[in-house]
Formats: C-alpha cells, structure tokens, sequence
C-alpha cells in the first residue's frame, strides 16, 4: 500500500528552515524528476533562481522542494506546493531516504561464505556469493553479492559495500633482485574502514605493507576506484568513478577528487581541495585547493557550495 506523506512531514523531514508557498493540505505519495512529475508526486527544482519559477510553473508536481531566493510572485500556486529553502537537493534526499528509500533485510545469503572467526554486528546483511574473512563488520552494515572481504579488515557501522568489492588484497609492491627478478613485498597491515561509508561497485582497496589502509567516516568511494596500499582517506572524501589514489597517499578531510583522476604515490591533498575531472596529479594539493590538468596545475581557491 502506497503512503500518503504530507507537506508537514516533508518539511518535518527537511531539517532546515523552510517557506511554504501554497496549500499545506496537499499530500504526495513518489518522488519524481521535476519533467516527469505527476500528481502526487513530489519533485525539487535547483535552478538558478531567475529559472527556478519557470521551471516550477511547468511541473505537474503536486509539491516542489524549489531554492528560497526565487522570486515567489512569479510562482503559480493554484495546483501545487512549493517548500523553498537553500539546499533544494539536498532536502529532496532527506525526504527520499525517510519515506522513500528502500532498506536491505538483514541476514546472510545461503552462498555467502563466512569465516568461523569472522565478527559480524547486529543487523548486517551479506549478499549472495560474497566471501568475509577473518574480518569484522559493523552493525547495520550492508555488503551485496560476489564481494570479496580478505583478512585483516575492519568495517565499521552503518556501510555500504556495493557487488564486486574487493577490500583487503595484497597491494602492488616489490623490488628488483640482483638478477632484475621481482621480490614481493610482504603485505601485513590490514584495512580500515570506519563508519557510514559506501564503497561502490567493483572497488578495489588494497591491505597496507606495515600499516593499515584507512578509509575516514562518512567517505563516499564510487565505482571502479583502486586505493592503493597504505593511503589515507580522510573524513567525508568524495572520490568520483574510475580514480586511482597509488601508495601511501593521503587525502584530508572533505577533498573531492572528480572521474579519472590519478594521484601520484605518496602525496597530501588537502582537506577541502577540489581534483578536476582527469586530472593527473603529481605535487601535493594545499588546503581547499583547485586543481587539474595533466599534468595538475593550481587553478585557485575551491569554495565549496
């Protein structure tokens, strides 16, 4: 059965001051894109505010999470709700995950494979043909299908391991012998990673040498990434798809690196700095820093929105 959610417990679920433009009487029952929007449904408009209205007006949103600096006279309310505030986006992702959101059921599919000495909190869901080592998992923490957990691996409360993982394999190190023959350097760290963090698909992280690879609180890893041995991602890091950060780097607090981009072994990119698209990164990064290029080249202060 398909709940009706009123505009009280949308505003209710936005957490942040809002105005209400229309009748608070309406309900929604989907979420839907501003384009495609039918009645009951609830959309959000991000334009810039000289588009915003325009673009509001031509929705058939029932209700319409639009930015707070609009002009609200060009605004036609006679069938529809609009919730301004600052942060349209991110208001629609706080009502989608309270209302709209579907939740993994805890539990361990009969494929998955489990260490006799695995720890595994309350409420963890292990998804079919996954394999956890000797590892602990968090409470609450989700890992799907055909992921594969290596010894030595901590992952914290509230996570999201997506298909295809691996966390933990032994990193890319070694030295040439006398003879120009290669000589594996024993990996015996392991990897840490701490709480609510999603890991995207067919993400690879590698175990450290003599310490741990980290992963901070709240860091969102999309698909297709390789953390290389003994770096260090920091609290909240966003790290877009197909990016390499190599050996012993470190990315401080909140630093985005965008699609592509290659970090260099053993470099600081700081807290808040911005890597753009493709870039390949070869000197550290000063905090709140903008860089890209290939190679990367300092393009000024980022100001994060």
């Amino acid at each position: 059965m398909v709940r009706n959610v009123t505009v009280d417990e949308l505003v209710s679920a936005i957490v942040m001051p809002c105005q209400l433009i229309g009748s608070i009487s309406r309900a929604v029952s989907m979420p839907a894109s501003l384009e495609k929007a039918g009645g009951k449904s609830v959309a959000f408009c991000a334009a810039p505010p000289n588009a915003a209205a325009r673009r509001i007006n031509a929705s058939e949103a029932s209700v319409v999470i639009g930015p707070i600096d609009l002009d609200v006279d060009l605004l036609d309310t006679a069938d529809k709700t609009c919730i301004l505030c600052k942060h349209p986006r991110l208001a629609f992702i706080r009502v989608m995950r309270r209302f709209f959101q579907e939740t993994s059921s805890a539990g361990i599919h009969a494929t998955a494979v489990i260490h006799e000495r695995a720890r595994l909190g309350k409420h963890v869901h292990v998804g079919p043909f996954t394999y956890v080592g000797h590892a602990h998992i968090g409470d609450n923490t989700v890992i799907d299908g055909h992921v594969h957990i290596y010894d030595d691996v901590r992952i914290g409360k509230g996570c999201t391991i997506q298909a295809g993982a691996v966390i933990g394999s032994r990193g890319f190190g070694m030295e040439r012998n006398e003879r120009g023959e290669f000589e594996d350097f024993p990996h015996i760290g392991g990897v840490v990673i701490r709480d609510n963090v999603v890991i995207g698909a067919g993400v690879t992280i590698a175990k450290g040498t003599l310490e741990d690879t980290v992963i901070g609180p709240g860091a969102r890893i999309d698909a297709l990434c390789e953390i290389s041995h003994n770096a260090k991602i920091g609290a909240n890091c966003g790290m877009c798809a197909s990016c390499v950060v190599c050996g012993s780097s470190v990315l401080k607090d909140c630093s985005w690196i965008a699609p592509g981009t290659l970090i260099r072994e053993g470099l600081r990119i700081g807290s808040g700095a911005m890597v753009g698209l493709g870039s390949v990164v070869l000197k550290d990064v000063r905090k709140s820093g903008l860089v890209y290029g290939v190679p990367a080249k300092d393009r000024g202060q980022h100001t994060p929105q």
